[in-house]
């Protein structure tokens, strides 16, 4: 028996846990070591390990044998026992009870009655191949039912610690108690001994759990609230989309037993991401947003907006967010829900990006003033990779918060598809076991077993740091939407679900017949509710949509920049670039960095103390510098910045002989002494939407941090797309949220094919709401607030200098605004594209005029004039040079959006016989041609003297793919085009 029991040790963690054994104990010898080694200890105890030795005793010893085998008493031992066999039998019986509660511990979950509805269609999908059911008579006989079996185990934690003998049938009611009730737990998947020893405590201690009547009632009450305003609601508004929680009604008793376990554990701010399901129910419930403020919501009342104030276009109420601040017993929290899109899970990159971001303002490194919540769908945490993007960030360096708790609000179906269709493995949160996180699934109709669950969570999140999942498993009342039909695709699961009673009715009910309240306190809590939501409701007939209803609180504060000039100036005085320059581009000698790192930076600081132009690093480098100088905070982020992809950053070096060494940060010298925590630059993993979405989330907190994220290359930037088009580009205009976010795109047709060549500044042009109709109709204050009064920036700079302002721009002002900087690759070595040190004492040019006009004919005399942006421009210069074409001018348009109407007119009125053409590398439906040729035209009509012709095109012919994979044909098409762009 031993030999078999053995055997089937292989796949078990861990069920004695001496604590000398470790976690090795009985899950790693095969079975011949077992019976060897309980052979030679039966013989003599000496000549095994002593910790084997005091195993062997422990068991003989508990069940009052004399365990002693010394020659003299081998007699007495065999004639109890019936010699050596006996023992066997013995140690056999404790392998097998451990195996027995071990097997609970690992998948009683399956077991679980956690599905209020009892539905069959979740016992047919999903299970682990060759599951067999949690059955004594795998391992015992039914005649072992009530035998007494020794089941203590040293070191443990839970029953295997608090009992020593238990009769096999008593030990199987515990277990199923335990873990196959209404509560159900994953986390023997945990490494961590702690955590699954913390587990244990807490699930087999359940007889332990007793809610007193007051809590009882704080749930009642709470339940009695959203009951209340979900019925209300679907009263008064029957016939509009609200995505209500009915079926999930206990998740919001859940959550305010978080926040008031939050509250006590010394949480300050609290923020929310979750999509439309059950959204409106929280913000009432929990944020304790007026009743009025969500009604006036749902009417078609005069709204407050005004369509010539710019942006401000809204969004529908279940993606507005919201900010409280609320009181939980004595304690004030700040609570804060992120706006989110109808594209599910977006938000979860966002949360902990806001939450990061908040705990490095207060300097909480001990993460615990400010912790995220994440409420998910059961299709959508399944379904949606952002959410394993998400997650990959728990324990990351750059990116962790500390653990975030997530809600499932399973309502085991998405839309019209039911689980066996929208997910491969059991539950819909097996997500979790990739980053360890334990899973505790609930019976969402058991509300005090929800709120119990959420405690235990957040007890966790508090003692470990780290993310945990709650499944509290309901259903969903009516359709997707309320207008929506289940019954078409779900009629069996609707029956069950019209048969059923809320689970406040289910609930009261529990309490009366438990005599803790009555059917009169029902009813009156039930009026109570109804007449304040129907004052309420009258009050928000007579009420405006105004803005201020659901505009997030403003930013703490915009730090005004007072050194060296007013706002708008980005430059910095000549004496301050040089001083700062040096500091930080030393190496210390003692460092060992690696000799081509120090050469870089000995050029570097050569050109600085000699006065000679800069590449585009030490310009990024200074602007960094001399914002950290300034005070403000700066947070890198992205694939490979530290060194940078193309090797031209390296902003972090490290020890080339001490792998233990430190590394070294020359921005640190930038910064007083024990301020270093103001820089970060992060390498992440290997995430577009995820590391996109979290610094989108980190820079929307504090604004007088400059938050940069680069692409490896601009051209996967688009796996970022949801973020970029529901987030950085709009959220301004629907939600009246501020960003300051800068996305740095390595972008350029460089013969490196289509997937290394562009960062599709086309896309991010279509998305800008630049009006040319506000030139055209020279409405002067929109004009003068164009800056202001635009969604965001999109920059192509051709020289270091221009690339330094546009930096320090985003913070050198009261407002802020996403910049898009595609930054080329070729220009980070190339010669030609060098600024001295006084461009930098200057500011921004948006648009720059003909850089050599001492080689050209007089300006009333240029036949031809070329507008250009970004690296393009220093081909068409050495062409030029090469033809000693001294007719054509070259401009460039630094800035693309806002389009720099006014500059551009200032600078093309004196070339007033020339004929305009624009010039681009891209193909004609990349680049920027679609969104300047009607601008440029504008400017064109508006300037007198010139010639107003419709602008040419010159560049590549239409393409599907960005670029060619062919050097060679890469080359035939620049030259092509740069010899267009020359024949008049």
């Amino acid at each position: 028996m031993l030999r078999f029991i053995a055997r089937n040790l292989n796949n078990v963690y861990k069920f004695s846990e001496l604590q000398k054994f470790g976690a090795s104990f009985l899950g790693s010898g095969n079975a011949e070591y077992l019976e060897n080694l309980f052979d030679q200890w039966y013989l003599d105890n000496k000549s095994v390990p002593a910790t084997w030795d005091a195993y062997f005793r422990q068991v003989l010893e508990t069940n009052n044998f004399d365990f002693t085998p010394e020659p003299q008493k081998g007699q007495a031992v065999s004639a109890r026992l019936d010699g050596q066999s006996g023992l066997r039998k013995l140690l056999s019986d404790h392998f097998r009870v451990l195996l027995l509660i071990n097997k609970y511990r690992h998948r009683g979950h399956e077991k679980s009655q956690v599905d209020p509805l009892d539905l069959e269609h979740i016992q047919q999908i999903g299970k682990v191949k060759g599951y067999t059911k949690l059955d004594y008579r795998e391992f015992f006989a039914e005649e072992d039912l009530d035998r007494e079996f020794y089941i203590h185990a040293v070191g443990s934690t839970g029953i295997t610690k608090d009992k020593q003998m238990m009769k096999l049938r008593d030990l199987i009611n515990y277990l199923e108690k335990a873990y196959c009730g209404k509560i159900s737990y994953e986390y023997m998947h945990i490494q961590s001994n702690e955590e699954r020893d913390w587990f244990r405590h807490q699930i087999e201690k359940y007889d332990e759990f007793m809610p007193s009547k007051e809590q009882k009632l704080k749930t009642f009450e709470r339940l009695g609230q959203e009951h209340a305003f979900s019925t209300f609601l679907q009263k008064k508004f029957n016939t509009s989309k609200r995505f209500g929680i009915e079926g999930c009604d206990s998740m919001i008793s859940g959550l305010q037993s978080l926040i008031d376990e939050a509250a006590s554990a010394g949480a300050e701010h609290v923020v929310f991401g979750m999509a439309h399901r059950g959204r409106l129910n929280t913000l009432y419930n929990v944020f304790q947003k007026s009743a009025e403020e969500i009604m006036v919501e749902f009417q078609d009342l005069k709204s407050t907006f005004n369509e010539d104030i710019w942006g401000n276009s809204g969004d529908v109420k279940y993606h507005l967010g919201s900010v409280h601040n609320v009181l939980f017993g004595d304690k004030k929290l700040r609570l804060e829900m992120l706006p989110n899109p109808s594209h599910l899970e977006t938000v979860d990159p966002c949360v902990y990006g806001k939450v990061r971001a908040i705990q490095d303002y207060f300097q909480d490194s001990k993460r615990e003033k400010a912790f995220g919540v994440l409420i998910h769908g059961d299709a959508a945490v399944s379904g949606q990779g952002i959410v394993y993007e998400a997650l990959q960030m728990a324990d990351l360096e750059g990116y962790k918060s500390g653990g975030i708790i997530h809600v499932v609000s399973n309502n085991q179906i998405g839309f019209t598809t039911v689980p066996k269709d929208s997910r491969s493995g059991l539950y819909c949160t097996d997500i979790a076991h990739a980053i360890q996180a334990p899973v505790i699934h609930v019976n969402a109709d058991e509300p005090e077993l929800v709120d119990k669950v959420f405690k235990i969570a957040t007890e966790y999140r508090y003692k470990f740091k780290r993310d945990i999942f709650i499944d509290l498993v309901g259903y969903r009342r009516y359709g997707h939407n309320e207008q929506d039909q289940p019954k078409f695709t779900q009629p069996i699961m609707y029956e069950k679900i019209d048969k059923t009673p809320p689970v406040f009715i289910k609930y009261s009910d529990k309490l009366i017949a438990q005599g803790i309240v009555t059917k009169e306190q029902v009813d009156t809590l039930m009026k109570t509710h109804e007449d304040n939501l129907e004052l309420a409701y009258q009050k928000s007939r007579k009420m405006d949509y105004n803005l201020k209803d659901w505009q997030p609180v403003p930013w703490e504060m915009i730090k005004v920049p007072v050194l060296w000039g007013r706002i708008k100036d980005t430059g910095v005085p000549l004496n301050v670039l040089k001083t700062l320059g040096e500091k930080i581009n030393k190496i210390p000698n003692e460092f060992h960095a690696h000799p081509q790192i120090r050469k870089f930076y000995e050029e570097r600081l050569s050109w600085i103390q000699k006065d000679q132009p800069i590449d585009f690093a030490t310009a990024e480098a200074l602007a960094f510098g001399t914002l950290l100088h300034e005070g403000f905070n700066l947070r890198l982020s992205g694939e490979d910045v530290q060194r940078a992809t193309f090797s031209h950053r390296h902003a972090v070096i490290h020890d080339q002989k001490d792998p233990n060494g430190q590394d070294y940060v020359p921005l640190h010298n930038a910064i007083p002494k024990g301020q270093e925590q103001r820089l970060s630059i992060y390498n992440s993993h290997l995430s577009e939407y995820g590391v996109l979405g979290f610094d989108y989330g980190y820079s929307i907190t504090n604004p007088n941090t400059l938050v940069l994220w680069e692409a490896q290359f601009g051209d996967f930037a688009n796996g970022a797309q949801i973020i970029i088009d529901n987030y950085i580009a709009s959220a301004e205009s629907k939600w009246d949220v501020d960003s300051g976010l800068v996305m740095l795109l390595p972008n350029g047709m460089d013969g490196q094919g289509p997937e290394h060549s562009s960062g599709r500044v086309e896309r991010f042009l279509q998305l800008s709401d630049d009006d040319p109709a506000v030139f055209e109709k020279n409405l002067g204050v929109r004009l003068t607030r164009q800056m202001r009064n635009s969604n965001m920036q999109i920059v192509q700079c051709t020289t270091p200098a221009n690339y330094f302002h546009a930096l320090r721009r985003q913070l050198r002002r009261d407002f802020r605004k996403p910049l898009i900087a595609m930054t080329s690759k070729r220009l980070l070595r190339l010669q030609a594209a060098k600024s001295k040190l006084t461009e930098l004492t200057t500011q921004f040019n948006q648009v720059y005029d003909e850089a050599l006009p001492e080689f050209l004919v007089q300006p009333n005399q240029v036949k031809r004039v070329i507008l250009c942006s970004g690296q393009i421009y220093y081909d068409l210069l050495k062409k030029r040079e090469d033809l000693k074409q001294n007719n054509v001018a070259i401009l460039r348009i630094e800035q693309l959006a806002p389009f720099p109407y006014e500059f551009l007119q200032k600078i093309i009125g004196k070339y007033n016989q020339a004929e305009f053409v624009w010039v681009q590398e891209e193909h004609m439906n990349y680049g920027p041609w679609a969104f300047v040729r009607p601008r440029i035209q504008s400017v064109l009509a508006k300037t007198t003297n010139i010639s107003n012709s419709p602008i040419q095109y010159i560049g590549r012919r239409p393409s599907g793919s960005p670029a060619t994979g062919f050097h060679q044909l890469h080359d035939k098409e620049i030259q092509t085009l740069l010899q267009k762009a020359f024949e008049i």
